[in-house]
């Protein structure tokens, strides 16, 4: 029995001992370049399964680069800096906001950083090659390194000389949680219910006139500057109570009448153009003292403005309140409008003393409050429960807030169209990734690339405190020149100290204290894991990367920021090839997470099944979609591997036995092995091209169908011949499972080197491992697709005629006379004629026949109404009615007639077949066999026979008996069996064989059919 975890730990200790992975690198030195990106996992914790299935993946794709002769570019990497990173060691320091961080000291907080990552990206190297994910762990990108921080220096200098960098102010998302900006894509989509609020706001000027707007944001009321209406839709005033509001015309019944139970009159009817500038009275407007000056200096603010784009009828009101300061989209008409961003909450998301009433609630968090004094200003209509998508910050799961704050910028929107263009000319799988990607890129907004926190790498520009002009540092060396001093350490608070004077005033130049969104230390990977710009040599070898491969979820992240970086930094796209995955889910296809306590590590897996059984089960997943976790299915996967080690057995077990040795090329082939081999060919021809196009997901499936069909047809088809032709039976398996073990060693390296190892020692075979060798070539002359066809058919003969046995309780070791197959198919004749010495073996049946109609069975049918019916409704009494017993007939040979003008398939028919008492019949996909279940006398003592075999080699199996092993038997019977006494003999392995009891220490009584047995065995020393 194969002992997964054994093998792996022995074969993990093999190459590491004899530096296979080097080795096998530089065999390959100097030929084709082949460049793979590791996309940078953080190193905030242990491998989940999703990165397990991410790594592997990568893995098998570079095993076949190169056993393909490329010289392969894989180091790995990891990302160190940013939320995740802080946010573990803020939790281990007990450090609770940017304060605290401030008091502890940032250069103590960075250095636990520094420590906290580097020993996490050692224990997931481990993890990793624990997996047999062959990277090269000796250089591994740190994004911590400054070599690494000056690739990203480098390109913000970038940016900065094409006039892409630019700082502004703009209404931003924000995490409260993290006190920082953050950008579009560090925003995570999740569906949360939330109080949504009918609001009504004086209209001024006018008696109980009001406009009545809708919004699932209370606390941004406050910051409320104006109210949007759509030009072109249809507004109406109505009359509710003793009030007047205005509301789009075709949502006042869901707000009146589903949602208050109220009746109303309408009083007048017009265009939303008409309600351009109406003004209105703030319902805090004797709260919030800032609202005269702004008024005062832009007349359009608490006015109605017009807006096609924002406004429309899908929900609220179709009056949208505004509030610059809280949303890029009403940035951008407040902008249009003279109306300024108006947001005054600090980094945490609290409003400062100046607001009253408002002074030091949180936003989001207290909206409750502000929904409360609302309704005490009699402001408020009613608050309805709404489930909708909101935006949290990824990395700490909070809801995102809006600021208005002044950020730096990389001017992107107008490179949409380059990056739509050059995305033509990547290859995605799936398809229908890249899709998704146009999407986004249709959709490009600037994003800010600063960040107000700590651990990061530093924004590189320094600003003069007089004349505010500042300078873009691309490297050490540069800042080293321009300040004549050398920092000790490029991370904050050590890069803070270097200053320089101002060139232009005379001032000096202090860095601005931000650091960069840390995307970007990713976004550069692309090239700084070829160590660019230091070193020129590996850039003009390797780039752009070949491939690369990542989550779903990186459509907006990573994939989104390689093509940004590379188009700002060199004009060009980023990756060739993109694989993406598909993301594991628990078995209820919930994502799996910490707090819901469902997660499901690779190391419980692997402690279970194996990493190959792993890697083999995972391999198989969709691309891009959502798969859910399965034991079973794992399960499985472990079988199929135990029967590719049974295979394995076998040949050793024959090879050893028979004294052959197998790896000489098979010759005069008969038909079993022209099938094998055809099987062989047409595997690696498929896999190879899978690979070429990265379809890796479809690989372990056609490796899993060729082994098994080694296993389950051509040993199971030659268990006979192997006694007749052993040369050409293990030549065959051999060769076949040679080949094989190459291709599967991308997905299951453990359980293919440990075969080849043992191959290597027993045979003399010359490379030191598996991995050395090249990739198989299939022979498309050895391709045999009418042969395959003709066996798949007799397969399905066999399973069928098992079937059919079934039914009458009697194994296949009871020989039985006749077995008749039933069908129109040629291919079933053809099959019959090619196979029916194979097929008449495997059930044992004494004579099998082909008829294109059976003569034995009683043929009842009936049009089958249903059908009929659902298929020709009103026209199904016609067809009814004409529907004769012939025309049935008819459908029943031929597949399909015409009943008047209609034509009627096999499935307008019932047909129900009676046959006689000793026959037995069961369908395959082309037909049906019909079995003669009569067992004669001298069929029952060939049956016993076979039964006593049986018995006898489950002895051999309980003593541990090898193949070359004899003994001595005696079987004590009722029935006479002499006639079987040498077949017996040599089946069993037995030297002596007596018919009376004999002194054998091994006695055992059994009853077959009734029958009672006596066997008494003795194992030959």
């Amino acid at each position: 029995m194969y002992d997964q975890k054994k093998a792996e730990k022995k074969i993990l200790e093999f190459w590491e001992k004899n530096n296979i992975y080097k080795k096998v690198r530089e065999k390959n030195k100097g030929k084709n370049p082949f460049y793979f990106l590791q996309g940078p996992p953080y190193t905030s914790g242990n491998l989940h399964l999703g990165q397990a299935l991410n790594n592997t993946l990568k893995d098998s794709v570079l095993r076949f680069k190169s056993m393909n002769g490329f010289d392969i570019w894989d180091r790995a990497g990891y990302d160190m800096h940013g939320i995740p990173i802080s946010a573990k060691v803020q939790a281990k320091l007990g450090l609770k906001s940017k304060e605290d961080i401030e008091k502890y000291g940032i250069g103590k907080f960075n250095q636990e950083c520094m420590s906290w990552a580097t020993e996490k990206a050692k224990k997931m190297d481990e993890d990793l090659k624990k997996m047999a994910v062959w990277f090269d762990y000796s250089d591994p990108y740190y994004t911590l390194n400054e070599e690494w921080m000056e690739s990203v220096w480098f390109l913000v200098k970038q940016a900065h000389e094409k006039n892409r960098l630019y700082e502004g102010e703009k209404t931003m998302t924000w995490c409260a949680e993290c006190e920082t900006g953050l950008a579009k894509h560090e925003c995570e989509y999740k569906t949360i219910k939330d109080e949504s609020i009918y609001v009504k706001f004086k209209v001024k000027e006018k008696q109980n006139e009001h406009l009545i707007i809708w919004t699932t944001t209370p606390w941004t009321i406050v910051f409320n500057l104006a109210i949007m209406v759509n030009p072109e839709l249809d507004y109406v005033k109505i009359k509710i109570g003793n009030e007047k509001w205005i509301i789009a015309k075709e949502l006042a019944n869901h707000l009146v009448k589903d949602i208050l139970n109220k009746d109303y009159e309408v009083l007048e009817e017009f265009k939303g153009s008409e309600l351009k500038h109406l003004e209105y009275e703030h319902p805090f407007k004797d709260d919030i003292k800032d609202y005269k000056k702004l008024k005062k200096d832009h007349p359009n603010i608490h006015t109605i403005i017009l807006s096609k784009e924002f406004v429309t009828l899908e929900a609220g009101t179709g009056l949208v309140h505004c509030a610059p300061g809280c949303g890029p989209e009403d940035y951008e008409i407040g902008r249009e409008n003279n109306i300024p961003p108006y947001n005054e909450i600090n980094e945490k998301g609290i409003f400062p003393e100046k607001f009253g009433k408002f002074s030091n609630l949180k936003a989001k968090t207290d909206d409750k409050k502000f929904v409360k004094e609302l309704q005490e200003r009699n402001s408020l209509i009613v608050t309805e429960t709404i489930e909708h998508d909101y935006a949290h910050h990824e990395r700490c799961n909070t809801p995102v807030i809006f600021r208005t704050t002044k950020q730096w910028f990389f001017k992107i929107e107008d490179l949409k169209q380059e990056m739509l263009k050059n995305n033509k000319s990547v290859s995605w799988v799936p398809e229908t990734m890249k899709n998704a990607f146009n999407s986004w890129l249709e959709n490009l907004r600037d994003n800010s690339i600063t960040r107000q926190r700590y651990w990061g790498t530093p924004v590189p520009i320094w600003r003069c405190d007089n004349c505010q002009d500042y300078t873009v540092i691309s490297s050490k060396e540069e800042l080293s020149r321009l300040s004549g001093k050398t920092p000790e350490k490029l991370h904050r608070p050590w890069i803070d100290k270097i200053t320089f004077d101002c060139k232009k005033c005379g001032g000096k130049k202090h860095r601005i204290p931000d650091i960069l969104d840390v995307w970007l230390d990713a976004g550069v990977a692309s090239w700084a894991c070829l160590y660019y710009p230091k070193k020129k040599e590996n850039y003009e070898k390797f780039f752009p990367p070949d491939f690369i491969l990542e989550g779903k979820d990186q459509i907006r992240g990573w994939f989104n920021i390689l093509q940004v970086c590379s188009l700002i930094a060199f004009g060009k796209p980023s990756f060739k090839n993109v694989f993406v995955n598909s993301f594991i889910t628990d078995i209820e296809g919930v994502k799996m997470s910490k707090s819901l306590g469902n997660i499901i590590a690779p190391e419980e897996l692997i402690k279970k099944y194996g990493s190959d059984s792993m890697r083999f089960y995972l391999f198989s997943s969709e691309p891009g979609e959502d798969v859910n976790f399965s034991w079973d299915e794992l399960k499985n996967k472990n079988r199929s591997l135990l029967v590719l080690w049974n295979v394995y057995n076998y040949l050793i077990e024959y090879s050893n036995a028979l004294k052959i040795d197998p790896t000489k090329k098979p010759k005069n082939l008969g038909l079993e092995e022209k099938y094998i081999l055809s099987r062989l060919n047409k595997t690696i021809k498929k896999v190879t091209e899978y690979y070429e196009f990265y379809e890796i997901n479809k690989v372990p499936g056609e490796l899993e169908k060729l082994f098994l069909d080694l296993s389950r047809k051509y040993i199971q088809y030659t268990r006979n011949k192997i006694h007749k032709e052993p040369e050409l039976v293990l030549s065959t398996i051999y060769h076949v499972l040679f080949e094989l073990i190459k291709m599967l060693s991308t997905i299951c390296p453990f359980i293919t080197e440990r075969m080849y190892l043992e191959l290597k020692e027993r045979y003399g075979l010359e490379n030191e491992s598996l991995s050395f060798y090249n990739w198989p070539k299939h022979d498309k002359t050895k391709i045999n697709e009418l042969l395959e066809e003709e066996v798949n058919l007799s397969d399905q003969i066999r399973q069928a005629g098992l079937a059919a046995r079934e039914k009458v309780k009697l194994g296949v070791r009871w020989p039985l006379k006749e077995m008749k197959v039933i069908s129109r198919n040629p291919a079933v004749e053809r099959t019959l004629k090619s196979m029916k010495d194979t097929i008449q073996s495997k059930l044992n049946i004494k004579k099998i026949s082909y008829e294109k109609e059976s003569k034995d069975a009683k043929i009842e049918i009936q049009p089958n109404k249903s059908q009929i019916g659902k298929d020709f409704k009103q026209d199904s009494k016609i067809i009814l009615k004409d529907l004769t017993p012939e025309l049935m007939q008819e459908i029943y040979k031929n597949n399909s007639t015409f009943v008047s003008t209609f034509n009627l398939t096999n499935k307008h028919i019932i047909v129900k077949e009676e046959l006689p008492k000793n026959l037995t019949s069961a369908e395959f996909s082309q037909g049906k066999v019909i079995l003669e279940t009569h067992l004669t006398p001298e069929l029952e003592t060939e049956g016993f026979a076979r039964e006593l075999m049986r018995r006898v080699q489950d002895i051999r199996k309980e003593q541990k008996l090898k193949k070359q092993d004899t003994i001595n038997l005696a079987i004590v019977s009722e029935i006479n069996i002499s006639k079987w006494q040498e077949i017996i003999k040599n089946k069993v392995g037995a030297k002596e064989f007596a018919s009376e009891e004999k002194s054998y220490p091994i006695k055992e009584k059994i009853k077959i059919k009734n029958k009672e047995f006596m066997i008494c065995v003795e194992i030959n020393s």
